[in-house]
């Protein structure tokens, strides 16, 4: 192969011209290209294809990295892990805050509707609509939940 190189280009310089830069030999001079896949290329398109697979070979053997990643420390992840348990521990906590807020709510409402029952006993026609408006609201207020907690 080295002796058609040196021909070609003793042929070249004979004849005055230069040599081609996109020709086979030039493109195909460290073997990325098998000669049959780069002769059924179009001659205008082998210097491009040549040019995009060298790029492709040099950018799979770099490695590209985040480069905050590489300053990362294990007392970086120490801080992360710990501040994570921190948060966790107060989403707990606020759970629980509102488990107790919602149970609160209920009491109140079990003791509004037990006071009218009371309160209401002569008077039925009065404490029905009463308790229909109520579980009107009720069910309307869970429907409303419902939906934002979709939309979310």
């Amino acid at each position: 192969m080295l002796a058609k190189k040196e021909d070609k280009k003793q042929e070249l310089a004979q004849t005055g011209q230069q040599e081609n830069p996109t020709s086979n030999d030039a493109l195909n001079s460290e073997g990325i290209i098998p000669n049959e896949v780069l002769e059924s290329i179009p001659e205008e398109d082998r210097g491009r294809v040549s040019s995009i697979i060298k790029q492709t070979m040099v950018s799979g053997v770099m490695r590209r990295g985040n480069p905050i990643a590489d300053k990362i420390t294990t007392e970086h992840i120490t801080q992360l892990i710990s501040k994570s348990d921190e948060l966790d521990k107060r989403d707990r906590e606020e759970r629980k805050g509102e488990r107790k807020y919602n149970l609160l709510l209920i009491l109140i409402g079990l003791i509004f509707v037990g006071f009218l029952i009371i309160f209401l006993q002569s008077n039925e026609n009065l404490l029905i609509k009463i308790v229909i408006g109520i579980i009107s609201f009720i069910g309307g207020f869970g429907f409303g939940q419902s939906r934002i907690k979709k939309d979310e």
